[in-house]
């Protein structure tokens, strides 16, 4: 009886773990993302071990086109006006983003000119559908939320 309660168990989180991984890209997908109501999966570059769940909250670091929010950030504010428009970043040429160069850069912390960002920036395990989320949410109506 307790096996079987076990793998019932086992079932049911496997099939709810699969079933996020498989949910389709949407702007409110990347809502959650960016929020910390997805969690995400992160670590420092050339560490081993993921940072907790709480962690790696863009928001966190992040802010969006927001209007009135005033509370200082480490990191620039993620807004479409950044990310599309070719600008010199961190003394590389100029370079916007597209949403392959986006995704690139959670995973391996290179930015499109080919520039590693700060080591505090984490490294992101993403599926295709919760990169394309992120970028969905954040070039969404010119950035403002």
């Amino acid at each position: 009886m307790l096996a079987r309660f076990i793998a019932v168990a086992l079932t049911a989180v496997l099939c709810s773990q699969t079933a996020a991984a498989r949910a389709p890209a949407s702007p409110a997908r990347g809502r959650a993302l960016f929020t910390g109501g997805e969690p995400l999966t992160g670590r420092v570059r050339d560490h081993g071990a993921n940072l907790p769940p709480a962690v790696v909250v863009c928001q966190g670091c992040h802010r969006t086109g927001s209007a009135g929010e005033t509370t200082p950030r480490p990191a620039p504010d993620l807004e479409r006006g950044l990310l599309l428009q070719a600008r010199v970043r961190r003394g590389g040429p100029p370079s916007a983003y597209n949403r392959a160069a986006f995704c690139k850069l959670l995973r391996t912390g290179i930015d499109p000119a080919y520039v590693l960002v700060a080591r505090e920036m984490p490294i992101f395990e993403l599926d295709d559908a919760q990169c394309e989320s992120l970028w969905q949410f954040l070039v969404a109506d010119g950035g403002t939320r």
